[in-house]
């Protein structure tokens, strides 16, 4: 019988446009219905109401049980209901819930994202759940993963039991962003079941008036018996340096007032899996005025001092903040903090981070929904 089997999902937003994403458990036809809504408010709880003359329909290509479907010519910062449809070559047909989405905001409109990580490095099938229903309640306007959303990235069941099924509440509403850790293991799931423009393994995009970069530092450093040894690519000159090169150089000119880099492997924290070759990056995104970089691979929370040139800058530094939220390793923690560490702590987590304007405010919030660190940047 012809079923969904993950999702639907949402991937890349813009001020004009989402994609929707979903696998069906047979080769069928891809289409998604949408309108726009409004809030009524009516009885005791209201609801939305369907304005009739936005009704559309998209068809995809269909023929796949993996379906991508673009939806275009939508209004910034604007709710829509969706509803994905598919139809068996046998004519069976399945379909979702109706869901509500919102395309991006603009440049002066406030917002705010979530971060987290290691669903697969150390989660579980149950705390990832929990994990992903106390993002829900913070209703951000999405998501960034840096790394390690499933244990084995070649192995097909791993991308539903760490990631979309514990997340399939949340990710109906809101897009998620993820670069690749050691255990996406570049396989080929990672790339069909993500929409991110050419390579895919690393991208960037502008969400209100924050630009962000997302790299692949799994193609910087290889691991040899247990050592991380840089590869050729974290040279300058090989693709993915000259892309981030170049990313940072356009906001010179286009003038985004936040810019956050994120990438698996951290430079910097005071316990294991401290991967300081990554460090080579750094002059690169001090140069172009980077704010923060969110790192993940150890499973711990911890927050840099603002630093240039691996010094204490408090004027102008970039502060890295490793967010390895879906896990809490208390022993990959060293005996004394690094001189560099502001804040740290083995909880279960996720960060909210809110950007209203030059106003930057992160929020650390653990698994029973305590806040256990705060930072506040303005400009």
């Amino acid at each position: 019988m012809l079923n969904i089997v993950k999702g639907p999902y949402l991937q890349w937003p813009t001020q004009d446009s989402i994609k929707v994403m979903w696998e069906t458990s047979q080769p069928a036809s891809s289409t998604v219905t949408y309108s726009r809504t409004q809030r009524v408010h009516s009885g005791l709880s209201g609801g939305f109401h369907t304005l009739e003359d936005s009704k559309r329909k998209v068809e995809g290509d269909g023929g796949t049980e993996f379906h991508t479907v673009t939806l275009d010519n939508l209004d910034p910062e604007t709710t829509y209901h969706y509803q994905v449809i598919s139809t068996g070559e046998d004519g069976d047909e399945t379909s979702s819930q109706v869901y509500p989405l919102q395309t991006a905001v603009r440049e002066e409109t406030p917002f705010s994202f979530a971060v987290t990580s290691e669903t697969g490095g150390f989660g579980s099938d149950d705390f990832n759940r929990e994990i992903f229903e106390q993002i829900s309640r913070y209703r951000p306007n999405f998501l960034l993963i840096p790394g390690d959303s499933v244990s084995r990235g070649s192995r097909y069941e791993d991308w539903s039991r760490y990631l979309f099924s514990p997340g399939r509440t949340l990710f109906t509403t809101t897009p998620f962003y993820l670069c690749q850790g050691n255990h996406e293991e570049n396989s080929s799931w990672y790339y069909r079941f993500t929409s991110f423009p050419e390579p895919g393994n690393y991208y960037s995009f502008d969400y209100g008036n924050t630009h962000f970069t997302a790299l692949d530092s799994t193609a910087f450093i290889e691991y040899r018996d247990g050592k991380p040894i840089p590869r050729e690519e974290l040279k300058p000159g090989s693709a993915q340096y000259e892309f981030l090169a170049d990313d940072l150089a356009k906001t010179e000119e286009t003038g985004q007032t936040w810019k956050i880099v994120y990438f698996h492997y951290p430079p910097y924290v005071s316990g294991d899996y401290q991967v300081e070759e990554m460090r080579a990056l750094s002059p690169v995104m001090e140069r172009h005025g980077v704010d923060l970089v969110f790192n993940s691979h150890t499973i711990v929370y911890e927050r840099s001092h603002p630093l240039t040139a691996n010094r204490l800058d408090e004027k102008s530094g970039i502060i890295y903040i490793l967010a390895g939220g879906a896990g809490a390793k208390h022993d990959w923690f060293h005996h004394k903090q690094s001189w560099h560490t502001a804040k740290s702590l083995a909880v279960p987590h996720f960060l909210q981070v809110i950007i209203a304007g030059g106003t930057l405010e992160l929020h650390a919030i653990d698994l029973n929904g305590q806040l256990f660190d705060t930072l506040k940047l303005t400009k």
